[in-house]
């Protein structure tokens, strides 16, 4: 066919608006290299907020750093995102048209029409074909046949844009981890909530009937590097049901991720154009919004809508539907000035007859809707020199008088984002120069830290003195059984003959009675003294077990101070103490010393209920039994009768020991209140004691808080902290 001239003035405005945006790509890249500067900045400076240890921060720097809002990181990445598609669009080469519609609408046989290319290279439908991928069309001025680039996708792109996308749309679970689990297992059955959609149905079936079934004739290809092809092998991976020379399917284009074809197309001089073939919005083989939103913000400069108006035809849901989902993917950009609206008309004796008057109503109709477009055109897409006259050549003037403008107003929010974002960093820059302002203050920190000493000391002491006080009166449950134990030590052991021929063979051993006798009170007595040796030291472990108490809550503060958990600890902090703490130094010394005057109190108590075991105390009257064993008479009985008043009396000190040691059961619990609250009155309670603690803390503040070891440490990540925020405020600068 013969072409059209266009005014060359237009191609070569064209190219001088496709080289002004090339030069502004290098702005965008400088304006990216500064992002990413400051988003560096900023994620070094948040790294660094977060190693500061837990309760190593003063409450005032705690708080500025918890103000510090980082979420300025995330815009940063928004913008990131907004200006790479920013500089993807300005570095091209050529000015991208997109052609988007339902299927069955004209789209392909408008792109038949602008570019020459046959109905094998992009099927319309009409011979049972269809696009099966994404194809970018490049005008090439004087090439004789067309030639194509063919890209596929690599096993993960295939799994997260083509599988991911079923899986999560017909609510199939998690997708395959890799493409060999899904060679290997069927997709699961369609859920019972999708089976009443025809349309679920339709791209389940084509998921498991293509994908899946097929997978063996295309799974090769995935990774592969891009091909390079003629025209005449386009169709085996563009279109969905091409087939080789034995007449069986291909399926390539499960394979292919998007396809470049270059070609001449039939109109000369019209510039560096590229027009976008997008599989129809719902075609079966792609979940299209996701797909379409991708391809329109990567991709496209300009959008043609395309409709062709069926009977009764409205501007319904489904319309208004695909609008927006090329406003959502361009969020910042003008659609509504770099758009058309191609209403496609037909004729008679095409399917749909002329349509004519419907394409009249619904131009006249589309101001009355969300939908809006630079302009709206009807023209028969199945007619080159229409489709060239009445869409191509208004795009191309269009787009000579208003592309520059557009992308200016583009550039202009993405400018306007990038003031906003630089304002809002400094915000919390400012922020973090104030935040570690007083971390290295010692004073500070000491007086901080003993608030909090004082407080929880006084607070542990009160309420262990208030449990002892609550108990004073209470046996001392371990007291009492070791008590127990002795009673019945003293009654099983008793330490008195069990026969009466061993005092038959003490008499003989000492020559009288009375000698034997007096031997047996000895032993008696000294084997009963024996069993209560032990509970001296039992009075002073209970005793001590309260300390201890004391000691585990001074330790928990000045464990750092003294590396002792004996008794021991008390002296050593006495001595530790200035001389002129005298409430603390006396405190710390009656509650080390309190045991002292407990000493052999319970053997005295003992001794004192045992005197009936001393020979002196109870004389056995031994002449009147002598005489009788003389005459004869009495001797059998003299030994048994030994015998029966060393039970008598060893009984008798058992329970007078058992009664008075009863009485004193208590005493433990009373003398560990009272011993504690000594402490307690001379440590928190005495004029001056709060004082005391103060100076003595003080000079011992390095040796007790780790902080205060941390000092110079803090000074230096101070110093670290307000370089990397001057770093910040350096890189954020250049963004203005």
């Amino acid at each position: 066919m013969k072409t059209t001239q266009i005014d060359i003035r237009r191609t070569e405005r064209i190219n001088t608006i496709i080289q002004q945006r090339q030069r502004f790509a290098s702005r965008i890249e400088r304006d990216k290299a500064n992002l990413e500067a400051c988003k560096l900045a900023l994620v070094n400076l948040k790294q660094y907020q977060s190693e500061f240890p837990e309760n190593s921060v003063d409450a005032t720097s705690t708080k500025r750093l918890r103000e510090i809002d980082f979420g300025v990181i995330n815009q940063i990445n928004n913008l990131l995102n907004t200006l790479e598609k920013l500089r993807s669009r300005c570095s091209r080469s050529t000015i991208n048209i997109a052609v988007v519609g339902y299927a069955r609408q004209g789209k392909s046989r408008l792109l038949q029409s602008l570019t020459g290319l046959s109905n094998q290279v992009i099927p319309d439908g009409a011979q049972g074909y269809c696009t099966g991928t994404l194809s970018k069309i490049v005008h090439q001025p004087r090439l004789e046949k067309a030639v194509a680039k063919v890209h596929f996708y690599s096993a993960s792109e295939f799994q997260n844009q083509v599988l991911a996308p079923y899986y999560k749309t017909l609510g199939l679970g998690e997708k395959p981890i890799t493409v060999e689990e899904f060679a290997r297992t069927p997709p699961p059955a369609l859920p019972l909530e999708k089976k009443d959609s025809e349309f679920d149905k339709a791209r389940y079936g084509h998921l498991r009937k293509d994908y899946y079934s097929n997978i063996a004739k295309y799974r090769h290809l995935l990774n592969s590097p891009t091909v390079e092809i003629a025209e005449s092998e386009i169709p085996q991976y563009v279109t969905q049901d091409a087939k080789n020379e034995n007449g069986d399917k291909i399926f390539n284009y499960l394979a292919v991720k998007d396809c470049v074809i270059s070609c001449s197309f039939p109109y000369e001089d019209i510039g560096r154009i590229s027009l976008l073939d997008l599989p129809g919005l719902g075609d079966t083989n792609l979940i299209e919004a996701e797909r379409l939103i991708k391809i329109l913000s990567e991709e496209a400069d300009f959008i043609l809508f395309v409709r062709r108006p069926e009977a009764h035809a409205v501007w319904g849901e489904a319309h208004l539907k695909l609008y927006q989902i090329a406003r959502n993917a361009l969020p910042n950009f003008p659609v509504s000035k770099c758009s058309f609206m191609i209403l496609n008309r037909t004729k008679h004796g095409v399917e749909g007859g002329d349509n004519g008057y419907r394409c009249q109503k619904l131009q006249a109709e589309l101001k009355e809707t969300p939908i809006r477009v630079a302009k709206c055109i009807i023209a028969d897409c199945s007619d080159s020199q229409e489709a060239f006259t009445e869409v191509l050549e208004p795009i191309l003037d269009y787009l000579v008088e208003n592309v520059e403008s557009i992308e200016t107003e583009y550039r202009q929010e993405c400018e306007q984002q990038l003031n906003i974002l630089h304002q809002n960093i400094s915000i919390e820059l400012d922020k973090a120069s104030l935040a570690l302002t007083r971390y290295g203050d010692g004073d500070l920190l000491f007086e901080q830290l003993f608030e909090q000493f004082w407080h929880k000391l006084t607070n542990d002491l009160e309420k262990l003195l208030a449990e002892l006080k609550e108990n004073r009166n209470c046996l001392d449950s371990e007291f009492e059984g070791r008590i127990k134990n002795a009673i019945q030590r003293c009654r099983t052991d008793v330490g008195i003959p069990t026969t009466t021929e061993e005092i038959s063979e003490r008499r003989h051993l000492f020559g009288s009675y009375d000698m034997a006798y007096n031997e047996f009170l000895h032993e008696i007595r000294t084997n009963f003294l024996e069993n209560f040796l032990s509970l001296d030291r039992a009075m002073q472990l209970s005793l001590e077990s309260r300390k201890y108490l004391v000691i585990k809550i001074l330790q928990s503060y000045l464990g750092e101070l003294v590396n002792s958990e004996e008794i021991d600890f008390l002296q050593m902090i006495y001595n530790l103490l200035p001389d002129n703490s005298n409430n603390l130094k006396i405190g710390f010394q009656k509650l080390y010393e309190f045991d002292v005057s407990n000493a052999g109190r319970i053997i005295r108590l003992i001794r004192l209920n045992i005197d009936k075991l001393k020979p002196d105390n109870n004389q056995f009257a031994l002449q009147e039994r002598i005489n009788q064993i003389e005459k004869g008479t009495g001797e059998f009985h003299l030994e048994e009768q030994i015998l029966n008043t060393l039970q008598k009396l060893h009984q008798e000190a058992t329970d007078t020991s058992e009664q008075a040691l009863n009485q004193i059961l208590c005493e433990p619990s009373t003398d560990a209140y009272f011993m504690v609250e000594e402490f307690v009155d001379r440590a928190i309670r005495a004029k001056n004691a709060k004082l005391e603690w103060r100076i003595f803390l003080r000079k011992e503040s390095f040796k007790v808080w780790s902080e205060f070891r941390q000092i110079e440490q803090r000074l230096q990540q101070q110093k670290t902290w307000i370089a990397l925020v001057e770093r910040a405020k350096e890189v954020n600068g250049l963004l203005t």
